[in-house]
């Protein structure tokens, strides 16, 4: 009996023995993974189209679509859930970090605009550069589609494909001014209309011609001499805007010209500007379709 004692004795010191010399060397738990940095630029078949919804703070979600080109050139298409069927449209060059596994959209300001490119995917980082972890990191991925830009979105006659300039952001952006210098603020001003492409506006009856736009909820409200018309307005850009959405009352009015005229100035405005309390909705950086001054 003793000396089955004295046997387990020496196999549990041997055995404690070799575990302590297998720790000092380093065991797996002890070993700090390092995920391999794929130089994608080099070694894959990066070119192409990846999609996916990205997530939104004002909508339901970011139908996302970037196309990667070899000549270092992308384009990105962009729809915002539960706010009309407006594609909005970005183009520009990237270039590559040295690693040769992110890429950096040039054009994009104020939003994230760089993304890790993997195998058969497309991921987007944060305003720092830096992968998104968490519960949410998946929703952030773009995945390789085999099919084309032009038919990777949906594209049907419904669809307005809104060209953006320079500056992209994922959720809507509002120009805040002190009030206390005298100047107004985009949303939450009730403006009155000036001029329809050029034609300086006549009102008629106590009622304002006009348009107010509520930050809060995304929504705008109008009236140009007839019925009275709501929807929402989304600002993929600092200086963009889209008016999507947008119902009216069917009153049937003897003189309804403004109110036609200003009905095309909503479905075509896809840029605003606001200098000395007077704002412009444009198509384009040039054309101006309409003039608004705050309403007294």
């Amino acid at each position: 009996m003793k000396k089955y004692s004295l046997l387990v004795v020496l196999f549990v010191a041997f055995f404690t023995s070799c575990q302590k010399q297998t720790n000092s060397k380093g065991s797996p738990n002890d070993l700090t993974v390092v995920a391999k940095v794929v130089d994608a630029k080099n070694t894959l078949n990066y070119e192409g189209n990846y999609k996916g919804i990205l997530p939104c703070a004002d909508c339901e979600g970011i139908e996302t679509t970037v196309c990667l080109n070899e000549n270092s050139t992308y384009t990105i298409r962009t729809t915002y859930i539960g706010k009309g069927n407006k594609i909005f449209e970005q183009k520009g060059t990237f270039s590559w970090n040295k690693a040769g596994n992110i890429v950096t959209f040039d054009n994009v300001e104020n939003a994230p605009n760089q993304y890790e490119v993997a195998k058969n995917t497309l991921t987007q980082l944060d305003m720092s550069g830096k992968k998104i972890t968490g519960n949410h990191a998946t929703d952030y991925i773009l995945a390789k589609q085999k099919a084309g830009i032009e038919n990777a979105v949906n594209t049907d006659d419904m669809q307005t494909t809104v060209n953006l300039n320079n500056k992209m952001e994922a959720k809507t952006v509002i120009k805040k001014v002190n009030p206390a210098v005298g100047k107004v603020t985009l949303a939450e001003t009730h403006w009155k209309l000036m001029k329809l492409n050029g034609k300086t506006i006549k009102q008629k009856g106590k009622k304002i011609y006009g348009i107010k736009l509520n930050s809060k909820d995304g929504r705008f409200t109008g009236y140009a001499g007839c019925n009275n018309f709501s929807g929402n307005y989304v600002m993929p850009s600092a200086f963009g805007i889209a008016f999507v959405n947008v119902v009216s009352t069917e009153m049937a009015c003897l003189d309804m010209e403004v109110e036609s005229h200003f009905s095309k100035v909503l479905q075509n405005a896809d840029r605003y500007t606001l200098n000395d309390n007077i704002l412009q909705l444009k198509k384009g950086k040039k054309e101006v379709l309409a003039t608004f001054e705050p309403a007294k």
